[in-house]
């Protein structure tokens, strides 16, 4: 679009903006023609309007994320279209961007050629030949392979395809230099007015050369601290920083335009885009690792000179497939799969970041090693699979990996199962860093995550967090697919392969999301794996295996009490599921010492309509010493029940799910797993967000009576029937 259309289109946005400001009051206009259409991916739709946010502010505030074609009110909504698709992404990943209120957002999708809305109906208008059609305007992504299949299907070899695709696609080293490389230095001579001691530095997929055209460009900048008082929280610190660059990025409009800043994120930064060579950029002022990693991510891609081809031709598979983006897989954590599937002995082509770190003297950031020695003497390469083969290979290695209760670890370049995570001492040696971190309060790899990637540098890091199930479900099945693909022509030294595999229409990779809501918690012993051990039970001379029987004394009285959570706390029908899925009809107090020994995991299905998880500490709490604290627990509920009863009040929430209680392996641990069955969404997981801390709180501290008391499970309740 030129410029004069643009201020056109705009101008004619903003004139009918103010005209259903002037009539917000009256009925809104019943239209003769057909809704005017935004192009999917490109467009959001706020509806409801914001109560405490005018229209006009409305209109500036959604135009400080990027440049505005067209726009409109109607009655209750405002349209919106932005010239590329990451105004929409940045507003679509948070709904709290205003004090007082949330802001509605809805985006226009585009699945297999029609238009749909997220939880909106199209309303059809009819005239007198029937219904109005609706005509759709495709997204102009000069990248997609319908733009540049003309290029890569001139010819034929894999090779000289793949070289026709990469020659089109990547960032060129004089865009690299021209465009990007002279930011850092202009930002350096910027803010050296306020920072003297200010150096950025860039780093992500431009630094390790896996960048494609028009790509941001990812940028840490360090401020020092002259500048700034001691002794301030990461908060207050973070809130200071953004408040001076904002002032001098505002002033300077001829340098910064679309400035954002996110300052609660995991990392905070501010988004921009440079004027001079109009390139949108992320800054974050955090910590350096990512210029270490960025750092290794270009060596791997150099180690050999088939990786980088290999690695950008995957980037575009997962972009052109829809598998790459957020709450998807990060281009940073494909490139890990990549690196790992390189590492593996089969394969041979990367060494894993321990063997180049076993030869240099570590430099420490923020705990972690971040150097690694380039020039470590290495076996020679004796993989001479073509980039073809390799691609091909990459996609049958992943197509039926076992991601569930694994660790992908780039720095020995094995899998790790989830519970070496859950306990140090099973983690082997050289992750002593990790380990000694731990002691000082760092947090823990997130391994409940569908998958699981360990960073090679920041080891409490996993770049796949984001990924879902159902992205992860969607990568395997493109793996598959494409597998497929490679295996029809690779009996023609793969020629033509790029054409199969981009040439066809898109498949539909991303499974139907779930209805079933899932909810994973870990309980471990800890300091408590002794507790309700009979009293008599150092001396006994009938129990030859002491440790095998403190644990299963543990997993007894862990799946009792959980079971007696749900029951006595919670108020739900609690009901044994059996080997065959039926469940147990009769009411079962303790579940035996013998059946828990002879069964891996136990589920329960459980139901219950009350809600009585809510304002729960303004109810008095037994002081009786007698009672242990699921008992006292059991009081408060049982106090709301009353009062429900008392007041006539309705049944509110839909409980139904499956509890399993599952045993973990090689360690004395339980995996509790809740299944959403047919319960209310928002019920099951407003009850879930308090289960989550309550059942390790009720847990521990139960445990913490018993272990005072000295008194077993048994002591605990009378019970009356057991299984």
């Amino acid at each position: 679009m030129s410029s004069q259309s643009y201020v056109e289109s705009v101008g004619c946005a903003t004139k009918e903006m103010d005209t259903s400001s002037k009539h917000h009051g009256a009925k809104p206009e019943q239209k003769s023609r057909e809704e005017e259409h935004y192009l999917p991916g490109m467009s959001v739709c706020v509806a409801p309007l914001p109560k405490t946010l005018s229209r006009e502010d409305l209109v500036k505030f959604l135009h400080k994320f990027g440049i505005v074609k067209r726009q409109h009110f109607s009655r209750n909504s405002f349209w919106i279209e932005y010239d590329n698709s990451k105004p929409v992404d940045m507003l679509m990943s948070r709904s709290d961007w205003l004090a007082n209120e949330t802001l509605h957002l809805r985006r226009l999708k585009k699945t297999r050629g029609n238009l749909v809305f997220e939880k909106e109906k199209l309303s059809k208008q009819k005239n007198a030949n029937g219904p109005a059609r609706i005509e759709v305007n495709e997204e102009n992504d000069p990248l997609s392979y319908d733009c540049i299949k003309n290029v890569v299907e001139n010819e034929v070899t894999f090779n000289n395809q793949l070289s026709a695709l990469l020659n089109t696609v990547q960032l060129t080293e004089n865009e690299l230099m021209t465009r990007y490389n002279v930011i850092c230095p202009h930002l350096d001579e910027i803010f050296r007015s306020i920072f003297p001691e200010c150096r950025s530095f860039s780093f992500g997929s431009t630094v390790a050369q896996l960048s494609f055209k028009e790509s941001d460009l990812d940028i840490y900048m360090y401020v020092g601290h002259n500048e700034l008082p001691v002794d301030l929280s990461m908060y207050t610190w973070t809130s200071m920083i953004f408040k001076k660059v904002r002032k001098v990025m505002y002033s300077l409009q001829s340098v910064f335009a679309n400035i954002i800043s996110i300052p609660n994120a995991k990392t905070p930064i501010i988004k921009f885009r440079y004027l001079p060579t109009n390139i949108s950029c992320d800054i974050s002022f955090k910590n350096s690792l990512g210029i270490y990693k960025s750092q290794f991510m270009r060596y791997c891609a150099s180690r050999d000179p088939r990786i980088r081809p290999l690695m950008l031709l995957l980037k575009y598979w997962a972009r052109h497939y829809g598998i790459a983006g957020s709450g998807r897989i990060s281009s940073y954590g494909l490139v890990c799969l990549i690196i790992f599937y390189l590492q593996q002995e089969s394969v041979g082509l990367l060494p894993t970041m321990l063997t180049l770190q076993k030869t240099c003297a570590p430099y420490l950031v923020c705990g972690w090693q971040v150097n690694f020695n380039e020039a470590t003497p290495l076996p020679a390469i004796t993989n001479d699979s073509s980039v073809a083969t390799l691609l091909h290979n990459f996609f049958l290695f992943y197509a039926n990996f076992n991601f569930n209760s694994s660790v992908i670890c780039l720095l020995d370049g094995k899998v790790h199962s989830e519970s070496s995570f859950y306990f140090d001492n099973s983690l082997p040696s050289y992750m002593h860093r990790y380990k000694n971190g731990l002691t000082y309060g760092i947090r823990r790899l997130d391994t409940l995550k569908p998958a699981v990637i360990q960073d090679p540098i920041e080891l409490n890091q996993n770049p796949a967090a984001s990924t879902s199930n159902r992205a992860l479900i969607a990568f395997q099945n493109c793996c598959e697919c494409s597998a497929n693909m490679c295996s029809t022509v690779s009996e023609k030294n793969y020629d033509n392969l790029l054409t199969v595999l981009f040439g066809g229409a898109p498949l539909q990779f991303l499974p139907a999301k779930r209805k079933k809501k899932r909810f994973r918690t870990l309980i471990s012993p800890d300091q408590f794996v002794r507790v309700g051990l009979p009293a008599d039970f150092e001396t006994r001379t009938d129990i030859t295996d002491k440790e095998k029987y403190i644990s299963d004394n543990w997993y007894f009285i862990i799946f009792n009490l959980i079971k007696d959570i749900f029951v006595m706390v919670f108020k739900l029908e609690v009901e044994m599921l059996l080997d065959d899925h039926e469940a147990k009809q009769q009411k079962i107090n303790v579940i035996s010492d013998v059946y828990i020994q002879n069964q891996q995991k136990i589920s329960f299905r459980c139901t219950g309509n009350k809600c009585i998880w809510n304002n729960r500490k303004k109810y008095f709490r037994a002081l009786d010493l007698h009672l242990s604290f699921i008992e006292k627990e059991a009081h408060v509920s049982d106090k709301i029940l009353k009062l429900m009863n008392q007041n006539d009040e309705t049944n509110n929430v839909r409980l139904d799910f499956i509890c399993t209680v599952e045993k973990m392996n090689n360690t004395t641990a339980v995996d509790v797993l809740l299944v959403d069955e047919n319960s209310q969404v928002s019920d099951f997981r407003q009850f879930n967000g308090f289960l989550q801390q309550w059942i390790p709180n009720i847990i521990n501290r139960t445990m913490a009576y018993m272990l005072q008391y000295n008194k077993t499970y048994q002591q605990l309740f009378h019970h009356e029937e057991s299984l």
